[in-house]
């Protein structure tokens, strides 16, 4: 099974690299070629999705937004036109699940299978291998897809049915939640200083007991340090995905009060010119606020 990889950001080269040195043979495509240059003799390189879609019978994609998947998947030149049937895109990028919805047909209508891999972990975890990964959707390809996720930086692997939308929706809801971890330790570390206390002793407490877990541990060590100019994950795709939450809690006539509120930090944040700093900066919004 030959195998092709789109999408060259803070997560695809990593899982690149992982693959690579799992001796993964590998068809190669990014939007910025620049970043492809990396991988030269490591991995054959593409100048089109189209070459790439002709060669490959699995694709893994990894890409920004709902936009930047749709348009390597539609359009003459993209994946749905030109994959051989019966061929597989696995779609790990978080996205809105009525896209993957729409996606999934497009694919099945051309005979090529559609499904939703979405992760939980920053770059660090996918360097560790130890990352989350949400499966759904309908194929014969089960067995090598999970694989070569294993082999990209998958620890922990877990099923949500025949629908790659599921998987879509899963994702969305865990990034809500991390935002709004992200919300309940900005404002408590805030309240702590303003009554006299140390955030970081607060933070070092919380984290090695109550709150002992990766989310509270990594980000809230991120807040406490600033640590933000060096993004994993930037504020803007936090916006995109706080976006998402708003888009599903509307289409499923589900209130989400906390969603709206962290949808306005970012864009305060983002007024603040910290679009492209960690997505955890949008904390720095409560502390101004509170001078």
């Amino acid at each position: 099974m030959t195998m092709g990889f789109i999408g060259l950001g803070n997560q695809g080269i990593v899982m690149v690299n992982n693959l690579i040195e799992r001796n993964v043979p590998l068809h190669l495509y990014n939007r910025t070629a620049e970043k492809m240059q990396a991988f030269s003799g490591k991995a054959q390189l593409h100048a089109s999705v189209s070459s790439l879609a002709k060669a490959c019978d699995l694709i893994i994609s990894i890409v920004s937004d709902d936009k930047a998947v749709e348009a390597i998947s539609f359009g003459n030149e993209g994946l749905i036109a030109q994959m051989k049937p019966g061929s597989v895109h696995v779609c790990m990028s978080t996205i809105a699940p009525d896209t993957a919805s729409r996606l999934e047909a497009a694919h099945k209508e051309k005979g090529i299978e559609y499904c939703t891999a979405t992760i939980i972990g920053r770059p660090e975890a996918t360097r560790n291998r130890n990352l989350v990964t949400c499966f759904s959707g309908t194929t014969g390809l089960k067995e090598p897809i999970f694989g070569v996720l294993k082999d990209l930086g998958t620890a922990k692997l877990f099923e949500f049915g025949d629908s790659a939308a599921t998987a879509a929706a899963v994702k969305v809801c865990n990034n809500f939640m991390i935002a709004a971890a992200m919300e309940a330790m900005g404002e408590a570390f805030t309240l702590v200083e303003k009554a006299g206390g140390n955030a970081t002793a607060f933070y070092d407490m919380i984290s090695d007991s109550v709150f002992a877990c990766p989310i509270y541990k990594n980000y809230g060590k991120i807040i406490v340090e600033k640590n933000y100019k060096q993004a994993g994950f930037t504020s803007q795709l936090g916006l995109k995905d706080i976006r998402l939450a708003l888009q599903l809690a509307e289409a499923t006539n589900t209130p989400l009060p906390l969603a709206d509120l962290i949808r306005n930090r970012f864009l305060v944040n983002h007024n603040r010119g910290r679009k492209d700093w960690d997505w955890a900066s949008f904390v720095e919004v409560i502390k101004e606020e509170n001078k």
